[in-house]
């Protein structure tokens, strides 16, 4: 189960698309598309449910900064180029 900024390592895919847990953030990159058929309402409601979840932890916490600073990782050479 999905928890929001929980098990720092932790990711989940609805399709194409990945939620990336970390203790101070949730990624969200990919591609989803949401098609109108019973596959696209389902992975739909997915990602409601996914959103949703991190809304209510947001909501809860009494003690969030108005922004967080996130180091920037240096660039990395591209090994195949």
């Amino acid at each position: 189960m999905f928890k929001p900024f929980e098990n720092g390592t932790e990711s989940h895919a609805i399709h194409d698309l990945t939620l990336e847990n970390q203790d101070d953030c949730v990624s969200i990159y990919g591609n989803l598309q949401i098609t109108k058929d019973q596959a696209g309402l389902q992975a739909a409601l997915v990602l409601q449910r996914y959103l949703n979840d991190i809304v209510l932890n947001l909501e809860k916490q009494t003690d969030l900064p108005e922004k967080i600073t996130h180091r920037t990782e240096g660039e990395i050479e591209n090994p195949f180029l």
